[in-house]
């Protein structure tokens, strides 16, 4: 059986398989991960576990513990490299990438085998393009819808926001905070199609707040939750072993 785990900033989501069949899954709060690994007690025994971190160095240490007393085997840290599977790194400096946007752009280029531009939208918003050959023509970061509420909640003092939900943007918020969330989420959302209009290419949704932009886009779009995930197990991404700090 293999771990595979996808380490955010705000989230650690985690599937374990055996050949094609999930035994179990999970998603729980990075910060509580950090303290104490993830729920492995159903699992009886694991022959390889493989992570994407883009959270703190502590948690893959947390990590590597756990993996390393329960089942006495090493962590795999994954890692961005010049080409895989087909796909050819954008950046000049590929070690600079985000891992989670390299796995990311890897499985949905091998998903659609043509042009694709791949949309994160987790803590932050990225945006990855990957060409109808492959050539990853590199990408986009802007905060994600949290952020930006809480960057406006911070800098006003008479800014209240909650939780964005899906909604119809183009109606003007008659409340402050209506206003926030059409506001936030219409500046996801017209970044999106904008660059969709640009680069013709399959569009892939993925991230926590996948479900409420892709309902607001009036493109045609794939939401898949564990984008991140299928990207490990793509063959010859690259891998090093995690060493105690």
């Amino acid at each position: 059986m293999i771990l595979d785990i996808d380490a955010g900033n705000s989230f650690v989501k985690w599937r374990v398989k055996d050949g094609p069949e999930i035994i179990a899954a999970g998603s729980e709060v990075t910060g509580q991960v950090i303290k104490v690994g993830i729920d492995l007690q159903q699992i009886e025994g694991l022959s390889l576990a493989r992570i994407a971190s883009v959270a703190h160095p502590t948690l893959v240490e947390t990590l590597r513990e756990q993996v390393q007393q329960s089942f006495n085997i090493d962590l795999q840290m994954a890692r961005v490299s010049l080409l895989v599977a087909g796909v050819s790194c954008g950046y000049t400096e590929p070690e600079t990438l985000g891992i989670d946007r390299w796995l990311a752009a890897v499985a949905a280029y091998q998903r659609y085998s043509g042009a694709v531009l791949v949309v994160d939208a987790g803590s932050a918003i990225t945006i990855d393009l990957v060409g109808p050959q492959g050539e990853h023509l590199g990408g986009y970061i802007s905060p994600g819808l949290r952020l930006m509420r809480e960057a406006l909640r911070q800098g006003t003092e008479q800014v209240q926001v909650d939780e964005i939900e899906p909604l119809n943007m183009l109606v003007p918020g008659a409340c402050t905070q209506d206003a926030v969330s059409r506001g936030c989420l219409l500046a996801a959302v017209a970044t999106i199609e904008k660059l969709a209009s640009q680069y013709p290419a399959s569009i892939v949704i993925t991230g926590g707040d996948a479900p409420v932009v892709a309902e607001a886009l009036s493109l045609s779009v794939d939401h898949v939750p564990d984008l991140v995930l299928d990207g490990l197990s793509v063959n010859g991404v690259e891998f090093t072993q995690t060493l105690i700090s």
